[in-house]
């Protein structure tokens, strides 16, 4: 605090502020804290032999003249301190002229340093100005600017190397990894040549979170200097599963950068924030949910939004609260998830990066709900030319080959594929690649694509007359599913294996039982608005009551059946809805006011 007074470069603080500050500060209560702030709030100067008392015991204050010496008279004056106290305007701390060219007459104590040009911070306030509102010029400017300024009497600053990895940081953070590249390789000779180690290490760092080409990313391994939020997104790298990597590895990378994470913390590092211990709960979240375990995936993500600052701009908060919305939008809450992701608390305090991540998340959310919904000219004639600029994977809501600049994966790939030849009934041409999904997805733990693997190989069981073989398939996974953590999954599930009950015989009993696999069916599918799969559902529930000779729940089957169908009919006709196009109005007025700087925006 007092090195902020003296350095003058902010506003002076009153001797009220003073106070305040010093009574609010850690073991501001304890020994010799408590009696000073106890003198300085029974502080008074309110005549001169006051005044002369006080400063006698500071005589670093005052340098002494001999009678007869001119020189300058003391800007410190009886009257003009007082003032200070009582929080008033005074003369003393008017704000002086500056001549840039020639300023040394406006020092009390002239220097050999007074004549110099020494390192300013506005330059750095430009550059952070421009990297938050995205000018790219006013950014890469003012930040070499500020590291080309004169920080010590060397020839060199020193601290060139720092300019270029910031200046890569925010090429990176925008996803210009070609100009990245370029200066990172400037950064790391400098570092070199100027033998600062920690620099290095973090240019290294930030080159391994370049995007390969056609090979496998450097995985880091702990050494001095390395900071664990390098080490913790090698998560990112190990799940991929083009690199084939099972989640244990995940599970250990996570330990390590515990371990780096303490270490830091126990040798005071100045780079350690509070924020980001709780960025393994974040990442922990999503390797949980990957290996089938959602419960405490999502205890992971409470942990981490439960202790971070609401409306800041931790990228921890917001990387859980996205996972969090789109979890609520697969089981089919929507309105919630929508709500999670448009509460102010959420968008107020995002930098630009990050908005760009939040606008794509809560387009994501309406595309699936509008592909759930069979709106299909919504989504390609309204969605699609609003969509914020991000990446995605179009196979997550419409049936289409596979696009070129999406990695070849051993799992979810022949799964999306044989989802678009089931549409066309041609799927039993890809048994040999699900076959190989099953193994990779066992083998690499990833049980949620597992479970899917299954049941589809069960269905395709099912069309070539294994029908039993098939159910007894599902009834052994079926404990992991009927949780409901994933009720699309179960929807499925539960729509197969009445299915393959109902191809294995044609008891009153195996169809009580198809039929009550059916009403889960339809539970969930309704639930998801998912009415092409409800119409299925229903009419096969209507055809099972029938051979019961239930006429009753016949009929209440069929009525629904026809309730949804013109629903359907109805949502494929809209091209335009109110709902979306006001979300997605407020999502741009949000951009806008991000670009401006402020987050004020009316209800």
């Amino acid at each position: 605090m007092l090195l902020d007074e003296v350095s003058e470069l902010t506003q002076p603080k009153s001797f009220r502020e003073l106070r305040d500050v010093l009574s609010a500060a850690p073991k501001s209560d304890e020994g010799d804290a408590r009696a000073l702030i106890s003198t300085l709030k029974a502080f008074k100067l309110e005549t001169t032999d006051q005044m002369i008392n006080f400063f006698s015991g500071l005589p670093m204050l005052f340098q002494e003249k001999d009678e007869g010496t001119e020189g300058p008279e003391s800007i410190l004056f009886h009257k003009e301190l007082l003032l200070w106290i009582d929080g008033k305007p005074n003369k003393a701390y008017k704000s002086t002229h500056k001549d840039e060219l020639n300023s040394t007459d406006s020092q009390i104590f002239q220097t050999q340093g007074d004549r110099q040009n020494w390192a300013q911070p506005e330059a750095y306030a430009s550059w952070i100005k421009g990297q938050t509102i995205g000018d790219e010029t006013l950014a890469k400017e003012s930040l070499r600017s500020f590291f080309e300024q004169r920080f010590h009497e060397g020839n060199d600053s020193g601290v060139r190397q720092l300019g270029l990895l910031n200046l890569v940081r925010y090429h990176y953070i925008h996803e210009e990894y070609s100009a990245g590249r370029k200066l990172l390789s400037e950064a790391i000779n400098v570092s070199r040549n100027s033998g600062d180690k920690i620099t290095l290490q973090q240019c290294i760092s930030l080159l391994r979170r370049f995007p390969s080409v056609n090979e496998r990313p450097p995985i880091n391994e702990v050494q001095p200097n390395l900071n664990p939020l390098d080490i913790l997104y090698d998560v990112k790298k190990l799940m991929d599963e083009t690199n084939e990597q099972p989640l244990s590895a995940s599970f250990l990378k996570i330990a390590e950068s515990l371990g780096v994470f303490d270490l830091w913390c126990d040798t005071n590092m100045n780079t350690t924030k509070e924020s980001d211990q709780w960025a393994q709960h974040t990442v922990q979240a999503i390797v949980w949910n990957a290996a089938g375990c959602e419960n405490i995936g999502d205890i992971e993500a409470d942990v981490a939004v439960a202790f971070t600052s609401a409306g800041s701009s931790d990228n921890n908060r917001l990387t859980a609260l996205l996972n969090t919305a789109y979890r609520r939008a697969r089981q089919g809450n929507y309105d919630n998830a929508l709500a999670i992701l448009l509460n102010p608390v959420v968008w107020k305090g995002l930098t630009l990066p990050d908005y760009k991540i939040w606008a794509q998340e809560v387009w994501q959310v309406l595309a699936l709900r509008a592909s759930r919904r069979g709106q299909d000219r919504l989504y390609r004639d309204f969605l699609l030319p609003r969509q914020p600029p991000g990446e995605r994977n179009m196979r997550h809501y419409v049936y289409i080959p596979r696009s070129r600049s999406v990695p070849i994966g051993k799992i979810s790939n022949p799964l999306h594929e044989l989802l678009r030849l089931r549409e066309c009934e041609a799927s039993a041409i890809m048994t040999e690649q699900l076959l190989k999904s099953i193994w990779h997805s066992e083998f690499l733990f990833r049980i949620h694509h597992y479970r899917i693997a299954v049941i589809l190989l069960a269905d395709a069981g099912l069309q070539l007359g294994l029908s039993q073989s098939s159910q007894k398939m599902i009834e052994d996974i079926m404990p992991q599913i009927v949780t409901g953590n994933d009720i699309e999954i179960r929807a499925f599930a539960a729509f197969t294996v009445a299915r393959c009950i109902i191809a294995a015989g044609h008891s009153v009993s195996g169809l009580q039982h198809a039929a009550w696999w059916l009403v889960i069916a339809e539970k969930d599918y309704m639930a998801l608005q998912l009415y092409r799969s409800v119409l299925d559902v229903q009419y096969l529930l209507a055809v099972v009551y029938n051979s019961m000779g239930a006429e009753q729940e016949r009929d209440a089957s069929a009525q629904r059946f026809k309730t949804t169908q013109q629903l359907v009919e109805n949502l494929e006709a809209s091209v335009a809805d109110a709902e979306t196009g006001a979300i997605l109005d407020m999502v741009s007025r949000v951009g806008i006011l991000e670009f401006e700087g402020s987050n004020k925006l009316e209800a």
